[in-house]
């Protein structure tokens, strides 16, 4: 599923000064990288469940995807591109456009691995707690 996050800039992502999405659980923020990916970005060191957790909501709630579309991991997590954070991973609904090739999980969900990908309603369930 493509949806190209250039449509939804000015109603998602001009909310917040520089571009950002704020507002979402637990301190994440969510910034356009360009047209189809965006970096989700945590105020602390966080594992891979919630990295996911916070792509998933975003794609759900803000970008109206189907919680069966999937979510693919663009950027393992490492310091942010559109902030002077340490920790951020970037996501996109569409791989081929992003430049990656889909692959498998990593046996451990706390780790990323690019290409990696789960329905947002799964991903969206790490959300609990």
């Amino acid at each position: 599923m493509k949806i190209s996050l250039s449509l939804l800039t000015a109603t998602v992502f001009g909310l917040t000064a520089g571009g950002a999405f704020a507002g979402m659980p637990h301190g994440w923020e969510v910034n356009p990288v360009n047209d189809v990916v965006y970096e989700v970005v945590s105020e602390g060191a966080h594992g891979g469940a919630a990295f996911w957790c916070a792509a998933a909501d975003f794609a759900q709630v803000h970008l109206k995807a189907s919680p069966n579309a999937e979510i693919y991991v663009v950027t393992l997590a490492g310091p942010s591109v559109t902030t002077k954070r340490k920790s951020a991973a970037q996501f996109t609904l569409d791989p081929v456009a992003a430049g990656i090739t889909p692959g498998p999980l990593p046996d451990d969900l706390n780790e990323l691995a690019i290409g990696g990908h789960m329905k947002i309603g799964v991903a969206h369930g790490f959300c609990a707690g």
